[in-house]
């Protein structure tokens, strides 16, 4: 569920809008895209963006070397219009499940993998994705799971916009259910041109209705749906080296996850005949 809103200006000047807000606040695109290739841990060329909204990773992807190409899919065409003159980016329109392009890596990144709310959705998506991907590709969604995950509340952090902007953007769950895994969050920003000067608010700029799989449900259905190994991954690196390359390993002992915890969900693909890529 989505509001659209169109943004004002203040003097003439255009401000931030809230894809860029949502960028600037809820994502660390040029770090996914770096951390994908690392989860990969070969050489992939073409990445799959689902769930893609403005695609902020897509964009952040064809940047990090020549010959990088992307696929951003979402059902929205809204945020889409944000790279389709992007180059190395194709823009597609459509329902995940009816995407064919293949890719080295699909990624459902920013919880999107929620927006699946059944067991059976749940493992045709994956199913789906799975035979898009080329020999030795990788899908990779993020969850956050925990202690906490199931508590509502309201969380609030400050950021500086580009241009000087003062933007307070609010992460709200308003809804939570343990006992069928469902969750309704929203996100909401207020921006203030400079000290003292004219403020903008979007309510709801923002609102998702989530299943919160757990790890060993998404495990379970990505084994089922063909996936030949399963990892879960940190989120975030263990070591940079001086070309800026990321490293990270799979976590292996439940205590490096923590009480409430975000990770990467991995499933790697079977090695495929020329002929099936």
């Amino acid at each position: 569920m989505k509001r659209s809103t169109r943004a004002p200006s203040w003097s003439g000047q255009r401000v931030l809008d809230r894809f860029e807000l949502y960028e600037l606040c809820a994502q660390a695109p040029a770090r996914d895209a770096r951390l994908l290739l690392a989860i990969h841990g070969g050489a992939p060329r073409v990445l799959g963006e689902d769930f893609s909204g403005a695609g902020a990773i897509s964009r952040d992807w064809v940047g990090l070397a020549a010959g990088r190409r992307a696929v951003a899919v979402d059902h929205d065409p809204e945020p889409l219009r944000r790279v389709r003159a992007v180059p190395g980016v194709k823009a597609v329109c459509a329902d995940v499940l009816r995407v064919k392009e293949k890719a080295d890596i699909i990624a459902a990144l920013n919880f999107s993998i929620g927006e699946l709310h059944s067991r059976g959705g749940l493992v045709a998506y994956l199913r789906h994705a799975g035979s898009r991907l080329r020999g030795g590709g990788v899908l990779v969604c993020d969850i956050y799971g925990g202690s906490d995950a199931f508590m509502t509340g309201r969380i609030r952090e400050c950021k500086a916009g580009p241009r000087g902007e003062r933007v307070v953007y609010t992460w709200e769950q308003r809804t939570a259910d343990p006992l069928t895994g469902r969750v309704v969050n929203a996100m909401h920003f207020r921006v203030t041109a400079r000290p003292g000067g004219t403020s903008r608010e979007i309510h709801d700029a923002f609102v998702y209705d989530w299943r919160l799989w757990s790890v060993p449900e998404l495990r379970d259905a990505m084994l089922e749906a063909g996936f030949g190994a399963v990892e879960v991954y940190p989120r975030f690196a263990e070591a940079t080296d001086a070309d800026g390359g990321l490293y990270l390993s799979p976590i292996e002992d439940a205590a490096e996850v923590g009480d409430s915890f975000s990770v990467y969900v991995v499933g790697r693909g079977k090695r495929k005949a020329k002929s099936e890529e």
